[in-house]
């Protein structure tokens, strides 16, 4: 009975350890971009702040609503709803209006990647503008296969996350100095 036992704890521990070998495996994978935007950093961090906004600058987001908690407080989570109609949840994880930095992950959806962690920092540049950082750090969400679907690698992933910050950046840009926003 107590052999039982101990093949079922090893066999149970060498199953933890294998899968988290095979997770650890999987690359963390990042983008970052930056633009200047001609306004102050006031004003820019009032648009990067709003958590249950981001269907006003960036294009592929349809709909933004938060779900739980408070827009700009940290904790609350908001529901995407995507061009193609797909929805995901993230939550806002740091908070910093002082340092006009603001961060969030996944909760919950159709997610692009795993451990996706993203943040937006505003920062004063010269002449009164602003400049805004956005960068992620994540994981393809087949992490555990060397050879994930086609379009589903780690290329892939990167690829389609540098297309969504590059734009909506510019789109930000583009709403704020116009005074659409």
């Amino acid at each position: 009975m107590i052999l039982r036992y101990a093949v079922s704890a090893i066999t149970s521990i060498f199953l933890i350890l294998t899968q988290s070998a095979y997770s650890a495996n999987a690359p963390e994978l990042s983008v970052r971009h930056t633009i200047e935007i001609d306004a102050s950093t006031e004003k820019v961090w009032d648009v990067v702040s709003d958590f249950g906004g981001l269907h006003h600058w960036l294009i592929f987001i349809e709909d933004t609503q938060i779900t739980l908690g408070k827009n700009r407080e940290l904790g609350a989570i908001r529901l995407l709803t995507r061009g193609n109609g797909t929805k995901i949840e993230e939550r806002l994880v740091e908070y910093d209006p002082y340092n006009m930095t603001a961060s969030y992950t996944y909760v919950q959806g159709i997610p692009l990647s795993s451990d996706y962690y993203s943040t937006m920092t505003v920062t004063e540049a010269k002449n009164g503008k602003s400049q805004v950082e956005w960068k992620a750090t994540f994981k393809r969400v087949h992490y555990w296969t060397d050879t994930p679907p086609e379009g589903k690698d780690d290329a892939s992933l990167v690829k389609i996350y540098n297309k969504v910050y590059s734009i909506g950046l510019e789109a930000m840009k583009q709403k704020i100095e116009s005074g659409a926003l």
